[in-house]
Parts: C-alpha cells; structure tokens; sequence
C-alpha cells in the first residue's frame, strides 16, 4: 500500500512543478545575435 501513496505523492508533485513552470513562462535560453556584414556582388 506504501508504494501507491508513494506514486500518487509524486504524481501530484510533478503536476504542481509543471503547472508552476507553465505559469511562470520561463523564457527560452537562446540570445539574439546581430551581425553587420557586406556583400560584394559583382
């Protein structure tokens, strides 16, 4: 009986993670990279 209180405790915690991080919008770790350059066309 002590495994499925364990099952359900953690399922409950894994919702409640999630839920939190889907409210909190953590955004995305990538930066925006600008660069200057020329084209010699000829």
């Amino acid at each position: 009986m002590k495994n499925n209180y364990i099952i359900y405790i953690f399922a409950i915690l894994t919702i409640i993670v999630l839920g939190a991080l889907y409210f909190i919008e953590i955004p995305s770790p990538s930066s925006i990279i600008t660069e200057k350059y020329t084209l010699n066309l000829k």
